[in-house]
């Protein structure tokens, strides 16, 4: 790989930035620039070579690590903050390049043929040497602990990569199933599209959620952001249908939008708001997920422009590449408005400010600029609102549905209703075929409320997704009833369980005796696995049997119901008898001394002897089958059991015979010793 440098040099002054900001691009006048989000301007800029003029460039930011992107030709920039000039260039990649970096490690992606390359921030140099998956891959991430995810699709499996090596593949779903990765408070979360699935990938193991059915409707996978700053994921999928992952719970609430048929980047979510661009309108649209109603949207860019869309240092950032305004939220949803081509900044007039070393304290948060692609894109089609049967109808209510407990809430919140349509009479809750919902509690919500929930009780905890939508009760020109019907939204009835607590794997003879504390949930059932077996049930204990002494077995305990399991918890059971070892005197001595073996058995070497007339202690630590060996002073006792014993500060082996176990004289094994294998 060749190195191509532009632009290095060495500024003539050291800049200090805001420790809350990002570097946005300002592709208008060729230059990227810092933004303080706290402050709302901008404190510093810096002039991208003249060979990216034009391009479609994308920002990568990790505390000091700042990387220009130019997708176009694969060339890939560096900015030291410190001097707000460029320090040096690199062609890393072509066509479907991604670069990422997060937690002090930077990587490059080609998603098209398949390699990955550690590389260095400060130099843009390869690492070791590069991996090749299976192509196309994934959008990638890098969590919390600096490790890089890759989804590879076509093998249905997200792989990890740690300190540059490759980890075990994690299986996400079926090989050629449609993955999207999130970065989800610094963890994991693969979204299977095909089997309306979520992956959340923890350090203590997986954790599966049943998404509503409809999320397969998506043709090509519902949307997500690269990034989420906190533990929820938002989906967007066919029609407007919105979902919300709590993967702190395993909650999923659905949420029926009215938006226009207009192409759509990715959403976000900044505490309780969900922010979703709208390409073909140019304007970003906020909905109050608290309230469960739309706020006043945002024009954020030119109809059919790009809009740059990032979560950072728990601000979002909202950006026109090609225009001189963007934006910061805070967690509130207040927002401060960024000229982005004021003159008076560093990079032309210094102006110290605050810096932090490692922002966001490594929290994967950090690993990506926005949704959309810098540079003049082509305009989307231009989309219509969606149209209603009766124009004179009133605006249907915006419904979400959750479940738990065996019941399916749907709350709803009333539209704001222009002139001339009719008077809503009363909200109700309709089924699938636009039928009333008999089960429904309460019937009916009347005219003026302000919004309420609608419950379904007594259904099953499986992976059903019950779809209902809310209605606008009015009354048309004829007289009749009507309904201005919402979207569908659905929900499994319960939540995904939490996992089980305190597991306890008391080691048997040949077993394990296993307990654990219940887990949270409705309708939980468990699946118990170990190496070379598994089980399921309801209660919380299990017996395992049929193991080998000897051996350290791993028990894993798994909650599961229909809307998904939990993270599995693990025990180790170790089947070690020496701890279970028992005193017992010899007998049967009486004619002559009794050898002891090396072995189980009279083919084993001698290894001493118990004298003749011996009734003394010994320790049995375990017994064993062996050879069968007949008493020479009784030849009715025979016996083919031999015992491990302790005698003479050794260990040692003798006929069972010889020792008075319970199963001494029957020839068998006795219950109150172990087993040797």
């Amino acid at each position: 790989m060749s190195a191509l440098v532009y632009g290095v040099g060495t500024a003539s002054a050291r800049y200090r930035l805001a420790d809350v900001g990002a570097w946005l691009s300002a592709s208008a006048k060729g230059m990227v620039v810092h933004a303080n989000g706290l402050a709302g301007k901008v404190d510093g800029k810096a002039a991208v070579v003249p060979q990216m003029r034009g391009h479609h460039i994308k920002v990568v930011q990790d505390g000091t690590t700042v990387l220009l992107v130019d997708e176009d030709t694969g060339v890939v920039s560096r900015i030291d903050p410190s001097q707000l000039t460029i320090t040096g260039s690199r062609p890393v990649g072509g066509p479907g390049l991604q670069v990422l970096a997060g937690a002090g490690a930077a990587y490059t992606i080609d998603a098209v043929k398949g390699a990955v390359q550690r590389i260095d921030p400060l130099r843009l140099t390869p690492i070791g040497p590069s991996t090749t998956l299976t192509a196309p891959l994934g959008q990638a991430g890098i969590d919390a602990d600096g490790a890089l995810w890759v989804p590879v699709p076509q093998a249905g499996e997200v792989v990890p990569f740690r300190n540059g090596g490759k980890g075990a593949p994690v299986a996400a779903g079926r090989p050629g199933d449609r993955l999207a990765l999130t970065i989800a408070a610094g963890r994991p979360v693969i979204v299977d599209s095909t089997s309306a699935t979520a992956l959340i990938v923890r350090p203590e193991g997986t954790q599966r959620i049943t998404l509503p059915a409809p999320v397969a409707k998506a043709r090509h996978g519902v949307k997500v952001p690269a990034v989420a700053d906190g533990q929820i994921v938002p989906m967007l999928g066919a029609g407007g249908a919105l979902y919300l992952l709590d993967t702190g719970v395993g909650r999923v609430e659905s949420v029926a939008l009215r938006v226009p048929d207009h192409a759509f980047e990715p959403p976000h979510v900044l505490g309780p708001r969900v922010y979703l661009p709208d390409r073909t309108s140019g304007r970003l649209l906020i909905f109050n997920t608290d309230r469960n109603a739309w706020e006043r949207p945002l024009a954020a860019a030119r109809p059919g422009g790009a809009i740059e869309v990032l979560v950072r240092d728990h601000m979002l950032w909202v950006n026109d590449p090609n225009g001189a305004i963007a934006f910061a939220f805070d967690s509130n949803g207040g927002v401060k408005r960024i000229k982005k081509y004021e003159d008076k900044i560093p990079g032309g007039a210094r102006r110290p400010l605050p810096v932090q070393a490692n922002p966001g304290n490594g929290q994967g948060n950090r690993n990506g600029a926005g949704g959309g692609r810098g540079g003049s894109n082509a305009v989307p089609p231009q989309g219509r609102p969606p149209v209603k049967k009766d124009p004179s109808a009133p605006d249907p209510p915006t419904p979400a549905a959750s479940g738990d407990n065996g019941s399916v809430n749907v709350r709803f919140t009333p539209a704001a209703q222009p002139q001339g349509v009719y008077p809503v009479t009363r909200f109700v809750l309709l089924d699938r075929s636009g039928g009333p919902v008999a089960a429904a509690s309460p019937a009916e919500f009347p005219a003026n409320s302000p919004g309420g929930t609608f419950k379904v009780a007594g259904l099953t905890c499986d992976t059903t997704t019950h779809i209902y939508k809310v209605a606008a009760e009015y009354k048309g020109k004829d007289g009749r009833p009507a309904y201005s019907e919402s979207g569908e939204v659905g929900a499994t009835a319960c939540t995904a369980p939490g996992p089980p607590t305190a597991l306890r794997a008391t080691p048997v003879n040949h077993g394990a005796d296993l307990t654990w504390g219940r887990s949270s949930g409705y309708d939980v059932t468990y699946d118990i696995a170990w190496q070379g077996g598994s089980a399921h049930g309801k209660n919380t204990s299990h017996q395992v049997r049929g193991l080998t002494n000897g051996r350290t077995y791993t028990v894993t305990v798994t909650a599961r119901n229909g809307a998904g399991s939990s993270t599995a918890v693990s025990g180790t059971a170790d089947l070690d008898p020496a701890p279970h070892a028992r005193n017992y005197n010899g007998h049967h001595n009486n004619s002559t001394t009794t050898n002891l073996r090396s072995g189980p058995g009279t083919n084993y070497p001698q290894d001493g002897e118990f004298p003749q007339g011996f009734t003394g202690s010994v320790k049995v630590i375990c017994q064993q089958q062996g050879t069968n060996v007949p008493d020479a002073s009784d030849p009715s006792r025979k016996s083919g059991i031999w015992d491990k014993i302790e005698y003479g500060g050794k260990v040692r082996w003798v006929s069972d015979l010889y020792v008075a176990t319970p199963g001494s004289n029957s020839g068998t094994f006795s219950s109150t010793l172990w087993g040797c294998v």
